[in-house]
């Protein structure tokens, strides 16, 4: 009998919409890195080498690390980041503990973000609007 492929899960999830600076009032675009795995002991902090250039935004996941309050609670390691005055065509590029990248092309404006290829394999799952971020 043939052995039964496993279907690969994604190893993070990325939510890339447009938001509001609760702390200056601006605009801004909201990038939220987190594993698609839940701990059930903390919920660990991504720590994220994180990159802006020209028309690129790059995470480089380095490893999780325990939050500043050590209450106990499920849930997924998360690295949250906005930038400000995010406008065009963007390549965003996403590196695993295991160094494998996965790559997809946005597109962003104050009002939405659009996938324009969304990334090759099966290791990143991208949403574009709170509503699409579900934790199943």
């Amino acid at each position: 009998m043939p052995r039964r492929i496993k279907a690969r899960t994604p190893e993070y999830r990325l939510l890339i919409t447009p938001s509001v600076s609760e702390r200056t009032r601006k605009p801004t675009t909201l990038f939220v890195l987190e594993t698609a795995q839940s701990f059930a002991a903390f919920r660990y902090d991504l720590t994220v080498e994180e990159r802006l250039d020209q028309h690129s935004v790059f995470f480089r996941i380095l490893g999780l690390k325990t939050p500043a309050l050590n209450l106990p609670s499920a849930g997924r390691a998360q690295f949250v980041r906005e930038f400000e005055n995010l406008n065009g065509t963007y390549e965003v590029t996403v590196v695993g503990l295991d160094g494998g990248a996965s790559m997809c092309t946005v597109t962003i404006s104050p009002e939405k973000v659009e996938v324009l290829r969304p990334p090759a394999g099966s290791s990143l799952r991208v949403a574009t609007r709170s509503t699409h971020w579900t934790h199943d």
